[in-house]
This record gives structure tokens, sequence and C-alpha cells, in this order.
């Protein structure tokens, strides 16, 4: 009998376990930089995207010009303070590439998704579901505000 209660709340817990809906948070942004010019401009790049974001993990690809940093739920992302980390070391964010996890909702006429404090103004060739929490990869354009975050695929 306790084998069996036991593989019951086992299961139970599994069930609610991936009913939960992803930690609503940037989780991961690879920005295309100009200014990478040899491997000499890594580290101090790198070093200024660590003091930012100490928590998380950083990565610089000198052979494709890009800053990637995966976001641990201590570190927050806003274009701004990347874009000031980058420019301290006399570098250029050319391109966002986001990923990230919210809830879509609407407003406005407009669809935005929420991250945390955060909200994205969203453009997606497909539906995205209507407050209900995704996870989604695309391009994030900062040009104007509102942000808006090109969807290329969710789940």
């Amino acid at each position: 009998m306790s084998r069996i209660c036991l593989g019951t709340l086992v299961a139970v817990v599994l069930l609610n376990a991936c009913d939960r809906a992803p930690e609503s948070r940037v989780t991961a942004i690879e920005a295309r930089i100009d200014g990478i010019t040899c491997p000499t401009c890594v580290p101090p790049l790198m070093a200024s995207l660590k003091r930012q974001y100490a928590a998380s993990t950083v990565e610089v690809d000198e052979s494709k010009n890009t800053a990637t940093v995966r976001f641990t739920p201590t570190d927050r992302f806003t274009p701004s303070q990347f874009r000031a980390a980058v420019e301290r070391v006399r570098m250029r964010v050319v391109t966002f590439r986001m990923e990230a996890c919210g809830t879509v909702e609407a407003a406005d006429g407009e669809t935005w998704l929420a991250v945390g404090s955060d909200r994205f103004l969203l453009r997606s060739d497909r539906d995205l579901p209507l407050r209900k929490p995704i996870c989604a990869e695309g391009t994030l354009d900062t040009r104007s505000d509102p942000a808006t975050f090109q969807v290329r695929s969710f789940k």
C-alpha cells in the first residue's frame, strides 16, 4: 500500500512541476558587436560584461563578432546596461538576439511580452497565445521606444 501511495505522490509532484510556468525573465542575449578586431579585444569585453553580469555566463566569439550572456535569475538584462558595458571598451552593439520567457498580453491594440517588470512590443508571423506564459527566441530592436521583439520561435 505504501508503494502505491508513494508512486502516486511522485506522479502528482512531477505533473505539478510540468504545469508550472517558466520563470519570467530574459534568459539569454547574443549581441553582434562592432569592434572585436583581434584576440586582444576579447578579454576587455568579457571583463566589462562580467562586471555588469557577475553571476551569469559570458562568452565572446571573436570569429563571429558576438558576445553572449546566459543570465541567472539574479542578473537582469536591460539594453541600455548591456550597451554601456560594451561601450566602456570602445565597442558598439549592432544587433541583439534574445531568448526570454514571459506572458503575452494585449493592450491598446498591440501585443506585448511581459518579462518580469519589463514589456517588449511583440511582432510575429504566427499567433501568440494571449495571457499564456511562453518562452520565445528572436531579435530585439532597441532603436525605438518601446523596444520591439520579433519572435522567430516560441514554446
